[in-house]
């Protein structure tokens, strides 16, 4: 008989349990989960919500992309063409097709409409050509077929006031409105519609051919002639798939944020059943273990739950991102393969979340865990160094990176966004130090959060990253919208303002009888009393009396008009400015009403740079320049001719229109009816073109910020006052009434969402300021309503909506809950 050594079983069983023990734990884990899941519905309820807004983010920012097709269509290169010279036009197509095989041509025609400023487009397209495909769908009636018949989008529908069925006066003849029309890619490109085989002879043409880079250029060099040539750009869903993947990982930051909060709380409430767990010979391994399991359940049903609600959402609100993208969208063209990549990251992200409050309790002594005492806080100052170092490497590569620099900007935004949520655990303490003099309620509640700075520093963290979120968008499409402004003007016109034209805007001005400008004159009074002008402005322009020009083709002759640009080298072109006759209305309207002018002066004008004088028979022509201030809008006549020069150079004054000013917005009724009879005397009117505003985008962002953070303090504000029910116990027992219970509630709520309100804006500010430090214009542009919504709005909603709701007494109150 052999014997068998004491203790040998023993050695040879693994340590801890091995696999049966962890097995054991994650089984007790998953029950302990599924009989306290409605204590963690809040939390779920979060993480739904972060999940649901990273799926509906990823589809929309996937989505909002704008698409070559709405140029290209199947394409791969393009070549306009200029089609002044119709035999030319005619030998370079026939080139293309021979180089290239397989073409597409599209014809442009600019056609005048009596009453309207801009030129309709008037395309000829074949619906069945070889890449035009994706340029053009029909969304009711029919193709045109015939000289006759013409189909138009909604755009130029509403401009024509015309319909299907519909006859519209368009060039030398009426043609039957028989279909509308779009460029899905471009639901913003309006043009009219016209049969191929019978279309006008085109000003331009588009050859749409298939083919690289090179080819191109070796087509180009076989042709004489100029050739605008472009090339298909690469991808922007490549370049925003990048974009998303970030969105989604911010996302999930927020995510292991509020998750965090809630398993530190969680963690606290099983304190003493894992003590009793670590008393029976648990490792530090399955305590971990434990919470763990807790964080990948939740995580697994959010993920399940918010991917399901975000997918449908996006269903429901496609036709809205659509508008807002200016192109169709394929309600299902989602990336899958992103979307299926954010639901493994929030799984494994709540479960990371999980990861700190377990290693905490971990290490928590059994007899401070079977009495339920709260983990001493970390050391302030170790908190304030990791809070400067990040900050202090975050706002060094935001500088470094000068705005243009994606990975400094995303280590930067990075670190800054850490550092900000480190603040949170300093700042806790420091707003409970000044309690002193406040009411009983209030100190105690702040006492509360201080006591329990851990769980509330992470509610902290996730309100703060809400709020900054939010803050983000709204001032950086602010600043944005500043930006555009600066470059592009506040418009053409303020909208008060009309101009009238004689005619189309051409650089060649007919003459006209003195019966002619007087009946025209009649007309314009007739125009500015209909929309109520105050102040009528006549407008000249200087002529070359001496020369007369054909004009465009189909146009009438007439006198070159002066013109003022920026001179260009030969064979090039550049853009010229019409120069108006300086009168005293003009001078008012720049803003600079009884100047002297010198009398050696040629132009006064808010143009910058080297200018000339153009449209003359004399090339390089450098007037005599005075600058004006710039007012922002770009359709003002700010470019002005003196009488002076008019005479040195043999000028004569022609009238070309007059400018209206109002001292009232022109509302849409007397638009249309000043419109109607410009049309009907052969003029045209210009108004003020609105400018896309991302208000709505600012207000969107700042509701969404707000409502996220209300529901994180709401998950919070529950379980610390549910975890200090020991103090309203003791409360209600000394005979404090239902007001110190709302005081508390509230005064918890009001205070971390003023925490976490002013951490986000400033973190905001903090980082852009680091990026643009070079120039801080832009963010001079403060969105004051928007920002004071989120600052002070979250606290005043927080607070109110906490005093409302705490009035009713707990039942743990009246009874204790047992472990």
């Amino acid at each position: 008989m052999t014997a068998t050594p004491v203790g040998s079983r023993t050695a040879a069983r693994p340590a801890g349990g091995g696999l049966p023990a962890r097995r054991a734990v994650i089984r007790w884990a998953v029950r302990l989960f599924r009989r306290e899941w409605r204590q963690q519905l809040l939390a779920i309820a979060l993480l739904t919500v972060a999940v649901t807004g990273a799926t509906f983010g990823l589809a929309a920012t996937w989505n909002l992309a704008p698409s070559s097709d709405a140029t290209f269509g199947r394409a791969d290169q393009l070549i306009r063409i200029p089609g002044d010279d119709s035999a030319a036009l005619d030998a370079r197509v026939t080139a293309a097709r021979g180089w290239f095989g397989t073409i597409d041509v599209i014809g442009h025609r600019h056609v005048p409409v009596p009453g309207l400023f801009d030129p309709v487009d008037v395309r000829a397209q074949d619906p069945a050509g070889a890449y035009g495909g994706p340029m053009l769908a029909l969304r009711q009636g029919r193709y045109p077929a015939g000289p006759a018949e013409l189909a138009v989008t909604d755009g130029v529908a509403r401009a024509l006031r015309a319909g299907l069925g519909s006859r519209v006066p368009l060039g030398d003849a009426d043609r039957l409105v028989v279909g509308v029309v779009e460029n899905p890619a471009d639901l913003h490109d309006e043009f009219a519609l016209t049969d191929p085989a019978h279309a006008d002879r085109p000003q331009s043409v588009t050859v749409l051919v298939a083919g690289d880079r090179d080819s191109l250029e070796a087509f180009r060099r076989t042709v004489d002639g100029p050739l605008v040539r472009e090339s298909r750009p690469l991808a922007e869903r490549t370049v925003l798939t990048v974009a998303a993947l970030a969105l989604a990982t911010v996302g999930l930051l927020l995510v292991s944020l509020v998750a965090a909060a809630g398993f530190v709380v969680v963690a606290q409430r099983r304190l003493r059943q894992l003590g009793m767990l670590a008393a029976m010979g648990a490792t530090r391994r399955h305590l971990r273990l434990v919470l763990l399991v807790n964080g990948a359940a939740v995580g697994a049903v959010a993920t399940v739950c918010g991917t399901a609600v975000g997918l449908a959402a996006w269903l429901i609100a496609a036709g809205f991102v659509e508008t807002a993208a200016g192109h169709r969208i394929g309600r299902f063209d989602l990336p899958w393969l992103t979307i299926g990549a954010g639901m493994l990251l929030a799984v494994v992200t709540a479960t990371a979340a999980a990861w700190w409050p377990a290693r905490a309790v971990a290490r928590t002594p059994i007899m401070s865990a079977l009495s339920a005492r709260p983990p001493t806080p970390p050391a302030a100052r170790r908190t304030a160094v990791t809070t400067a170092a990040l900050l202090a490497a975050g706002l060094t590569a935001l500088v470094l990176s000068d705005g243009s620099n994606p990975p400094l900007i995303i280590v930067g935004s990075v670190c800054t966004v850490l550092g900000v949520l480190f603040v949170g655990p300093l700042a806790i303490p420091a707003l409970a130090a000044a309690r002193g003099g406040l009411p009983v309620a209030v100190r105690l509640a702040l006492a509360d959060l201080a006591r329990y700075r851990v769980r509330a520093g992470a509610a902290l963290a996730a309100i703060s990253l809400a709020v900054g979120l939010s803050a983000a968008v709204v001032v950086g499409s602010a600043a944005a919208e500043h930006r555009s402004r600066e470059a592009a003007g506040l418009g053409n016109l303020a909208d008060s303002h009309l101009l009238i034209r004689i005619g189309q805007p051409e650089p060649v001005i007919p003459e006209r009888t003195a019966a002619e400008m007087d009946a025209l004159q009649a007309h314009a009074n007739t125009i500015a009393a209909t929309v109520g002008a105050a102040t009528v402005i006549p407008l000249d322009m200087a002529v070359v009396a001496a020369h007369t020009d054909p004009g465009r083709e189909g146009g009438p002759t007439g006198h070159p008009a002066v013109e003022i640009g920026a001179p260009a080298a030969a064979g090039e072109s550049t853009t010229s400015h019409p120069l108006y006759v300086v009168n005293p209305g003009l001078l008012r309207l720049n803003g600079v009403a009884g100047i002297a002018v010198d009398a050696d002066t040629d132009v006064l004008t808010t143009r910058t740079g080297e200018l000339a004088l153009m449209n003359i028979p004399a090339r390089g022509v450098r007037p005599t320049v005075r600058t004006l201030p710039r007012s922002g809008y770009t359709g003002l006549p700010d470019s002005l001719i003196t009488p002076a020069a008019l005479g040195r150079h043999g000028w004569q004054p022609a009238r070309v229109g007059w400018f209206l000013a109002a001292d009232h917005p022109v509302t849409g009724a007397q638009l249309a009816a000043a419109q109607e009879l410009a049309a009907a005397a052969g003029l045209t009117i210009e108004s003020r073109r609105e400018q896309s505003s991302l208000t709505a985008l600012r207000t969107g962002a700042t509701v969404a910020g707000v409502l996220l953070a209300l529901g994180v303090l709401a998950t919070t504000v529950g379980l610390i006052r549910g975890e200090a029910a020991a103090d309203l116990r003791t409360l209600t027992a000394a005979g404090a009434p239902r007001r110190v219970r709302r005081t508390l509630t509230a005064t918890t709520a009001g205070a971390l969402a003023l925490l976490g309100a002013v951490l986000g804006v400033a973190g905001t500010y903090l980082a852009l300021a680091g990026a643009l430090h070079r120039d801080l214009d832009p963010l001079g542009a403060v969105p004051v309503a928007h920002l004071v919504a989120i600052a002070g709005g979250l606290p005043l909603v927080a607070a109110g909506a906490a005093w409302l709701l705490a009035g009713r007494l707990p039942a743990t109150l009246s009874r204790r809950v047992l472990d």
